[in-house]
């Protein structure tokens, strides 16, 4: 069976990394845990890197959390469910006035009558996906203010997740921050900007500056690979070896190709395990040839050694991999601690 081997007191150092670059910038961090299946091991190692708070979008992975780390602030970052019941956050992220009533009519928060449920208002800022248009942003900022069951915590924004492309990302976070100012010039009280995700970190390295209205970022995929989300780069104090699969090698053999014979190794970890996500080898030599649902055929080049058929092979997956790889049944999860 495949293997995941996870750092835990690894991806807390970079979360400390990840922290302290942000605050340079007067940022705070929420560490977005849906990468990690919400283990709240990994997000105790988050909250005590300094994550103010943890994200997640599934609600499995909310309620376990909530168990776990009384006392911390979860945000709910996947859009209210109007169909099914939904776990709320302390904060829970809306699109849609739809959404914000199915929010405003689980009651109020706890066993205060009087305390209403915060929400943030996704905006979409260029990414095509999740977010109230800019144009209907204040409106629905308006119906939130007028309900007693609700309170604005704020406005926030996704990038690079689904459409967008690097030479937005800067349009993307003005586009926010330039929200946030017309709701308050408006009279609106706005208290927290959510710029984006890691991908915003590839400017902060950069040496550029993201608007004043930020407040805050959500990353997931720095604080678990230790690189930015855009360029996929490793971050300043950052580990990129925090999380490793191991695959056995099932079967090696010298076999022709266009070029001529080839040594060739099936690797038992298949689409099944890490989808299509990208996995890069730590022996070298070695590349990737092509994965069905259960193998992954690699090319061993001549740097590589002699590799025999029961032999183990590390790579580190790429966030998608890593996603696949962790609510895969068919992938053995290890958690290091104190290391």
């Amino acid at each position: 069976m495949p293997e995941l081997r996870v750092d835990v007191d690894a991806i807390g150092r970079n979360t400390e990394a990840v922290a302290a670059l942000l605050s340079e910038h007067g940022l705070g961090l929420v560490a977005v845990t849906k990468g990690c299946l919400g283990e709240p091991r990994v997000a105790a190692a988050m909250i005590a890197g300094g994550a103010l708070a943890i994200a997640d979008t599934r609600d499995i992975n909310l309620r376990r959390l909530h168990t776990a780390l009384p006392g911390v602030e979860l945000h709910r970052i996947h859009l209210p469910s109007l169909t099914v019941p939904f776990e709320p956050g302390d904060i829970t992220y809306v699109s849609s006035w739809e959404g914000a009533a199915a929010v405003a009519e689980l009651g109020p928060l706890g066993d205060h009558e009087a305390t209403p449920r915060r929400v943030m208002v996704q905006v979409e800022t260029g990414d095509e996906r999740e977010g109230a248009p800019l144009e209907n942003v204040e409106r629905l900022v308006l119906d939130i203010a007028a309900d007693p069951r609700l309170d604005l915590a704020g406005i926030s924004t996704n990038y690079a997740c689904f459409k967008g492309t690097p030479s937005g990302i800067r349009r993307s976070v003005e586009s926010l921050a330039a929200a946030a100012g017309a709701l308050r010039a408006a009279g609106q009280t706005v208290e927290r900007v959510s710029g984006g995700n890691s991908s915003l970190l590839s400017l902060l390295v950069a040496g550029e500056r993201l608007p004043v209205e930020v407040t805050e970022l959500r990353c997931g995929e720095a604080l678990l690979l230790g690189q930015d989300a855009l360029f996929y780069r490793p971050l300043p104090g950052c580990r990129t070896d925090t999380c490793l699969l191991r695959a056995e090698v099932v079967e090696e053999y010298t076999r022709p190709a266009a070029r001529g014979l080839v040594r060739r190794l099936v690797l038992g970890i298949g689409r099944q395990d890490v989808g299509s996500g990208g996995v890069r080898f730590l022996e070298p030599g070695v590349s990737e040839i092509g994965r069905s649902a259960d193998y992954l055929v690699v090319e061993a080049g001549g740097e590589c050694p002699p590799v025999a058929v029961g032999a183990l092979i590390d790579m580190i997956p790429s966030y998608e991999a890593l996603v696949a790889a962790w609510t895969s049944p068919y992938v053995e999860l290890t958690l290091l601690l104190g290391s």
